[in-house]
């Protein structure tokens, strides 16, 4: 075993430590606060960010992008990827941390605390980029996660819990499907086999567990919060609307996120000459899957939710050829989970019902379903302490790896203010000022759990999260 891994494997919390990690009470919330102080921990108050650094690296990891005029296309496991993600250990090692590398290509940093057996807070988002996509969306997390270790150094800010920093792997699902690739195996939604099985967007064939390979990032790190346990997790993200621009707020902490289902469906007809087969009788796959797309924009609009085509492959390629097989990837998004459920229903019975006009064949395919929700009152608190007077409460509207590990700990999210809410854009960007301060709400909110541990050891769980757990408590009885 190197040093690297006998050192990070040494700070996994033993059995008896784990038994000794914050607890959590099984009772429902509702954007509840556990605290009404306003009151910053004492060492976050004295806890300073270098803003010219983070910005730095946020333009200079920009660097590692497919030709992306004024933007970053950098996709999971492609060359650019791996680039960042040298830089990133590179980063890390020189702040002494303990690095290692799981199955699943999430890098994991940690830094020591004065009491190891305590798992670690965590921090983290991801450095891959969607295509055609922004500076922000994604490195700001990574990065203003690496300046908060940097900082709490420089300034001999020493935490209680250690810490740990994770870039995550296709969070976006950009390249390979579904998204959330490497959180959603942490927080034990899917495996290692399944994820490395992923599919390539561009149906080419190749999957992420190849891809991760060939740039030398399938490592043996902990793969899931049950081998290497953490205390809760923190995240920056810029907002992706426009509710702190038009407050005139620089941050904000997030209380909850819009509910999301993503499907895959596969339509099979019957090959024939596109201009000799008589109209009536053809069994299209394209026209039916025109006809579920139409569906699908009418859809949100009917249910006042939202809905997209993410991906579309049809064939057989050619000129004079009926579409005899057709894939689809769509997502719904609603704000209530009622919504969201009547959209699911609503387009599972109109796919039924085309396909059968159509003499079509249909696999359809949950892929994933992310009810809405509301993140964990304590760790909300902490940011919402963190951002004081410069922030105010924002919701999410999309996924993010801290949709994964608010299943399982206490979680939040700090916003930085998007200009014109623009995002998974080249014209994607947030000022200096606003990185620098989510960054710094960021290092305060993880030094306030921090402080939090001390004293307390119940932390009052997400209604959702509660519920999901006493039905699996009730299917083991």
């Amino acid at each position: 075993m190197s040093m690297i891994a006998f050192s990070l494997a040494r700070r996994l919390p033993s059995a008896a430590s784990r038994r000794s990690a914050p607890r959590v009470l099984i009772t429902a919330s509702h954007r509840a606060y556990a605290s009404v102080s306003n009151a910053n921990a004492p060492a976050a108050e004295k806890l300073k960010i270098n803003g010219d650094r983070l910005w730095d690296d946020i333009h200079y990891t920009a660097q590692w992008s497919a030709p992306s005029p004024g933007g970053v296309t950098r996709l999971c496991a492609d060359d650019n990827d791996k680039m960042a993600r040298d830089w990133f250990r590179e980063q890390v090692l020189a702040l002494g941390a303990d690095y290692k590398i799981n199955a699943t290509g999430t890098q994991i940093a940690v830094i020591g605390g004065e009491d190891d057996s305590i798992p670690p807070i965590a921090m983290g988002s991801h450095l891959d980029t969607v295509a055609t996509g922004g500076r922000f969306d994604g490195p700001l997390g990574v990065i203003g996660g690496l300046e908060v270790l940097r900082s709490l150094k420089e300034q001999g800010i020493k935490t209680r819990a250690p810490l740990v920093l994770f870039n995550w792997t296709n969070e976006e699902g950009a390249r390979f499907f579904p998204l959330l690739g490497s959180s959603i195996v942490y927080a034990g939604r899917s495996t290692i086999q399944d994820a490395h099985a992923s599919q390539s967007n561009d149906h080419s064939g190749i999957t992420m567990g190849s891809e991760l390979a060939r740039i030398g990032y399938v490592g043996d790190g902990p793969n899931t919060f049950q081998e290497f346990p953490i205390s809760a997790h923190f995240e920056i993200h810029v907002e992706q609307a426009t509710t702190l621009e038009k407050a005139g707020k620089p941050i904000g902490w997030v209380e909850g996120w819009q509910g999301m289902t993503w499907y895959s469906l596969q339509l099979k007809g019957e090959n024939g000459h596109a201009n000799t087969y008589p109209m009536y009788g053809r069994r299209d796959a394209l026209v039916g899957a025109g006809k579920i797309i139409s569906e699908l924009d009418e859809l949100a609009y009917r249910h006042n939710g939202r809905s997209t085509v993410t991906n579309i492959l049809s064939g057989p390629w050619g000129a004079c050829n009926i579409q005899s097989d057709t894939k689809l990837s769509f997502c719904l998004m609603h704000w209530e989970a009622e919504g969201l459920e009547a959209m699911g229903k609503d387009i599972e019975a109109r796919i039924k019902a085309i396909s059968s006009q159509h003499g079509l064949e249909t696999t359809t395919q949950r892929d994933i379903h992310l009810l809405p929700g509301d993140f964990w009152p304590d760790a909300v608190d902490c940011v919402r302490r963190a951002c004081g007077d410069k922030g105010m409460a924002s919701r999410t509207g999309t996924g993010h790896d801290s949709t994964m590990t608010q299943l399982l700990v206490p979680t939040a999210m700090v916003f930085a203010r998007a200009k014109d809410g623009i995002s998974h854009s080249p014209k994607e960007w947030s000022d200096k000022e606003d990185c620098m301060e989510s960054a710094l709400a960021l290092g305060k909110a993880v030094l306030n759990f921090d402080e939090l541990m001390k004293t307390k050891k119940d932390f009052q769980m997400p209604a959702h999260v509660a519920a999901e757990r006493q039905a699996m408590s009730a299917g083991r009885g």
